[in-house]
């Protein structure tokens, strides 16, 4: 009898000596994955659908709820104190996708979009982002995994760029799919980051610009800096027949434009 309870001692020693060892490589997997994730150069967010961020390589600023603009540093995130409740959210590209992408349970890839962030004593940067996600379950619950990398304005890249000056998140959303991997596509939502754009074209290497009617009406500084660049860079504004007015500026766009024919378009700018 005492044979057989020291077997059994001995048994699950043995068990509880493998399962510390199993348990132990795992943190130190763990560990090495982390190590991996907070030395590169991108930032990378682990969301769920209320974009509240679960895991991240990015540190929370103080003061500030853990959510994907809040930690990003957006400044319309900053003034409102929480992502997702500012009035420019609604329009926010990013946001936009990312919904998007939860709905088809899919991912997303090269989103290009410019964003304000707020740095130290309130100072702001103006830049340029691309923004991957990776649709993931963590235990049975939709999740994102947001990969955001800082565009540099100098980057010329293999595929030429298109700047899409609007508020309209879906448009861009269908544009940005439509020119799929030929084109890269960036968007800014405010006349000041379209004109800064637009000042230093040559350094993004933008073929052509595009913007929809509503934006383009409203805002005179960017119709007159368009019009002395029209031989250069070409503009095309999304519109309905009503919204269409006689200018030399722009080519007007059919706002249903089938894909096939936008990417057409576009492919014989650059040809």
């Amino acid at each position: 009898m005492t044979a057989i309870l020291l077997f059994l001692i001995l048994v699950a020693g043995a068990v509880l000596a493998l399962s510390y060892l199993k348990v132990d490589k795992l943190k130190k997997d763990i560990n090495n994955l982390r190590i991996v994730v907070d030395n590169q150069d991108n930032y990378t967010f682990l969301v769920n659908q209320q974009f509240e961020v679960k895991e991240s390589n990015v540190k929370t600023p103080d003061g500030q709820p853990r959510l994907l603009g809040n930690v990003l540093h957006c400044k319309n995130s900053h003034e409102k104190g929480r992502c997702g409740e500012g009035v420019k959210c609604s329009s926010c590209p990013i946001r936009f996708v990312i919904n998007k992408s939860f709905e088809r349970q899919d991912d997303f890839r090269d989103l290009e979009a410019s964003m304000e962030l707020e740095g130290g004593n309130e100072a702001l940067s103006d830049v340029d982002v691309c923004v991957d996600g990776n649709f993931v379950c963590v235990d049975k619950i939709p999740h994102m995994v947001v990969n955001v990398k800082n565009m540099t304005t100098r980057e010329g890249g293999v595929r030429p760029k298109v700047l899409f000056i609007s508020e309209n998140a879906a448009l861009y959303d269908r544009v940005r799919m439509a020119l799929g991997i030929s084109f890269r596509v960036l968007n800014v939502e405010t006349e000041h980051q379209a004109l800064h754009r637009l000042l230093h074209a040559a350094d993004y290497h933008f073929c052509a610009v595009m913007t929809d009617a509503r934006f383009y009406h409203a805002n005179s500084a960017l119709a007159l800096i368009l019009s002395e660049r029209k031989e250069q860079l070409p503009v095309y504004v999304f519109a309905k027949k009503e919204e269409r007015v006689a200018d030399k500026t722009v080519n007007y766009l059919n706002e249903n434009i089938l894909s096939e024919e936008l990417l057409k378009l576009v492919v014989s700018i650059v040809a």
